[in-house]
């Protein structure tokens, strides 16, 4: 009897350590692949947007959010979004997101911050290709007779653009010191102004340009007259007119730029397509407001990496990281007559890096363009090549 009590608790034991290690087991590969599911979905989003099914897209995105509890997962669904709704026109639900983003925001979470801002420069990126549409189809935005599809589509835009300087305005009410706030507000009224319905209302969008970019250029000097440059800041000179190879170049004059960050590397790299001595006249897409006389006409110099005297390291966002984001992200820059970045034209490449790509960008520093014994305004782009 006593044998046979023995054999029972015996059982009883087993049964029991097997339950738990089941449940253990269980509850570890719930827990493991919702990382991968979540990482699969994502992939079959971004399958259906390539394949122009938004609506699926949209939908797939949608249902992610809701059910990912992983916080990086659920920012590239949001920006995936934004992305869709930007291709569809919808800015209403473009904004929604915003505002979503922006209230998440915090201090002790700078991905939530990163975020906000990787989709306040989608969204501007989005307004500035929106506006390319319609010249692209000859039609003058300023026509007070446009049919009212197109009339609505614009208002929508402006109240769009208009939040975002709004918050652009907040963050650097909120810390003078926030220089993102600012140059996401020179990017914004960039884009904006052009929008306007009147010229007083056009004047006052680039009054305000030209007061961001004063705070800008001071807080450079303050940097200057430290005697200390921020962090990922690199200084360097290279010999005008020195005719190299882009090979060549990077090794010497321009060298191949690339920071470490965790392992992860982002670099700024020559485009071997684009001669550096090309020179040719164009106008830019946009016309921001500068110091040029009216009626002059940048200079297209294609790549800037070998004029380039100031560099500064992109940081690689941890979203990005974490999703395992690569690529390249083209910036396209205008560079007054002293060397300085003057505006982001745009950008190319994925969203999630177009951010960190921008912030880099605007601090860079090149060496004057001469011609005819005059510097003059210059437009080029810089490749940023984000690599794990």
């Amino acid at each position: 009897m006593k044998e046979k009590n023995a054999r029972h608790v015996i059982n009883l034991s087993i049964g029991t350590i097997l339950c738990l290690v089941l449940t253990t087991l269980t509850l570890f590969a719930q827990a493991v692949p919702e990382a991968d599911a979540g990482q699969k979905r994502l992939k079959r989003a971004r399958a259906l947007i390539a394949a122009h099914k938004l609506g699926a897209a949209a939908a797939e995105l949608d249902a992610i959010r809701t059910a990912t509890t992983d916080d990086a997962v659920r920012d590239v669904a949001r920006i995936m979004l934004m992305s869709i709704y930007l291709e569809e026109g919808d800015y209403m639900r473009a904004q929604t997101l915003l505002e979503e983003a922006y209230k998440l925001r915090s201090v002790q979470n700078e991905n939530s911050t990163r975020t906000y801002f990787a989709l306040a420069g989608q969204s501007v990126n989005g307004a500035r290709e929106h506006l390319g549409r319609y010249r692209s189809f000859g039609i003058n935005i300023a026509d007070k007779e446009l049919p009212p599809e197109a009339a609505n589509d614009l208002d929508h835009m402006r109240m769009l653009l208009d939040r975002i300087a709004e918050q652009a305005r907040e963050m650097s009410g909120q810390n003078e010191k926030n220089f993102d706030a600012l140059g996401l507000f020179e990017e914004v009224a960039n884009v904006r102004a052009p929008l306007a319905r009147t010229k007083q209302e056009r004047l006052q969008w680039q009054r305000e340009i030209a007061q961001v970019r004063q705070k800008l250029a001071a807080s450079e000097m303050r940097i200057a007259s430290s005697g200390t440059l921020p962090p990922n800041t690199i200084s360097m000179t290279s010999t005008l007119g020195a005719s190299k190879s882009p090979a060549t170049s990077s090794s010497a004059s321009a060298p191949n730029h690339s920071i470490d960050t965790s392992g992860r590397k982002a670099t700024a790299t020559p485009d071997s397509n684009t001669a550096s001595s090309a020179v040719k006249s164009v106008t830019p897409e946009d016309s921001p407001a500068g110091n040029s006389a009216p009626g002059d006409r940048p200079v297209d110099v294609g790549s800037l990496i070998e004029k380039a005297t100031q560099r500064v390291n992109p940081s690689y966002p941890q979203v990005a990281k974490t999703t395992r984001i690569t690529g390249i992200v083209k910036v396209y820059l205008e560079i007054d007559e002293t060397g300085a970045v003057a505006s982001v034209q745009r950008t190319d490449g994925p969203a999630l890096l177009r951010q960190a790509a921008t912030d880099a960008a605007r601090r860079w520093k090149f060496r004057p363009t001469v011609v005819g014994g005059q510097p003059v305004r210059v437009i080029g782009f810089i490749n940023f090549n984000f690599t794990l």
